[in-house]
């Protein structure tokens, strides 16, 4: 495994070298996710694309309790791995792997069982049900596949290697794309959620035979498994699980409210949160680049550097999320016609781009300051910095919504990006103090 050495050379051009193939991955894996949504609205009607925004919204709260464990395990590899011996790593990584899959089929039996449940908890409108249920109902079919690969593809990025998950994240999200383009039409939405489950099962496939010819020097045996790693995975994953199962409980909420709102109202609400999580993806990137790169140089007293790597993260997510807003300032009308032709449905996405795209900048430096929290390993404060602010809008979101309609979605983020930002740079400090007085003690 050809590894990036973050303990050593120069701080900026260490971090962009480790960091873009991250970007990159990211925004493929959500640029499939985006070009899935445009090809089905643009090959079916705004019916089927209603269906597959009501349906990935209950999906996502699978894929956040796996991302959770997956950011966990990725963060006790980079913290481990300059510590460890290969034997003992091998270990570790069997035990992450182990409670990975466990996880899968526990979260593939309960979504099988509940999603129609899920579906009429959100007002799903009744004229989308049955399309809704298909989808959702196929595409957990991949989805221990799915929890398997991006474990696979985080702890090897935890372990220095970016290039490989990357070309990973590449392959299957262009086999994705070439899988919708050939199913949809024949299929419908059923084309749609099969292309994502073949795409997860070859890349799930590809990824644990990388790690068996590289980090798994040795065989897996069942006395591998300890309770004691255990404890640590879930010591890490569950504050990172409870962050980030948050944000898709909360568009639950919006989505039930969506649902009082129409069909167009949905279709724009998901296409505008598409493109908005695509071009924040260079952001969410950086920052968990910045959260190894922490953790790495923390776990050898390395505090310098990781001053420097805060500073040069925080430059270029300022330069980057000046190109973004005012892309959607300027443009938000022509990147929602990319989704489909219906003029109401343009409308309501292009009005939510643009309001939102105000609060940008500071859910951006909000994202920057929670890594260092992440990367310090100060998991209490940082659920604190996550979970607090979509307390508050989501509790805007139902005061809002039903007094001013669909303005009341970007009304509730005028209120919840300030104060998301103050809220994590007082923890940071918060914590800096706490560190300094256990210090003196």
């Amino acid at each position: 495994m050809k590894k990036l050495d973050l303990l050593e050379g120069t701080v900026r051009k260490t971090l962009i070298r480790f960091s873009i193939p991250t970007i990159l991955g990211m925004a493929a894996t959500q640029l499939y996710s985006v070009a899935d949504t445009m090809i089905i609205g643009r090959a079916m009607d705004k019916y089927a694309l209603g269906a597959v925004s009501n349906a990935s919204t209950i999906l996502m709260v699978f894929l956040f309790i796996s991302g959770g464990l997956e950011l966990g395990c990725g963060l006790l590899a980079a913290s481990e791995r300059p510590r460890l011996e290969q034997k003992e790593l091998s270990k570790l990584i069997y035990n992450m792997l182990f409670l990975d899959a466990a996880a899968g089929l526990l979260m593939l039996g309960g979504g099988l069982w509940g999603m129609d449940r899920l579906l009429l908890l959100i007002h799903t409108p009744s004229e989308i049900m049955d399309t809704a249920m298909l989808y959702g109902r196929i595409y957990l079919m991949g989805l221990p596949f799915l929890m398997m690969y991006d474990l696979s593809r985080q702890i090897v990025i935890s372990c220095g290697e970016t290039r490989i998950p990357l070309l990973a994240v590449l392959a299957s999200s262009v086999l994705n794309i070439i899988l919708d383009m050939a199913l949809v039409g024949p299929l419908g939405v059923a084309g749609a959620a099969a292309a994502s489950v073949l795409s997860q099962m070859l890349g799930c496939l590809f990824m644990l035979a990388y790690l068996r010819r590289t980090v798994l020097t040795c065989g897996f045996q069942l006395h591998s498994l300890q309770k004691h790693r255990f404890r640590d995975i879930l010591r890490l994953s569950v504050p990172n699980t409870l962050q980030q199962i948050a944000p898709p409980v909360a568009a639950l909420v919006k989505q039930g409210l969506l649902g009082t709102l129409g069909v167009a109202e949905i279709d724009g609400f998901s296409c505008s949160g598409k493109l908005s999580t695509l071009m924040m993806m260079p952001v969410y990137g950086l920052t968990q680049s910045l959260v190894v790169f922490i953790a790495q140089n923390c776990s050898v007293g390395a505090e310098d550097r990781v001053h420097s790597g805060i500073r040069e993260t925080r430059n270029l997510i300022l330069t980057y999320m000046s190109v973004v807003v005012l892309s959607c300032l300027l443009l938000n009308q022509q990147l929602l016609s990319l989704f489909t032709d219906d003029t109401a449905v343009i409308q309501c996405g292009a009005m939510l781009l643009a309001f939102e795209s105000w609060t940008y900048m500071l859910t951006a430096l909000k994202h920057l300051q929670e890594a260092r929290l992440r990367g310090q390993m100060k998991m209490g404060l940082y659920l604190i910095s996550s979970l607090l602010p979509i307390g508050v809008n989501t509790a805007c979101c139902l005061i809002f919504v039903p007094q001013f309609g669909y303005s009341g979605f970007y009304l509730s983020t005028f209120v919840s990006a300030p104060f998301s930002l103050l809220l994590a740079l007082f923890l940071v400090k918060f914590g800096r103090a706490d560190v300094t007085t256990h210090t003196i003690k």
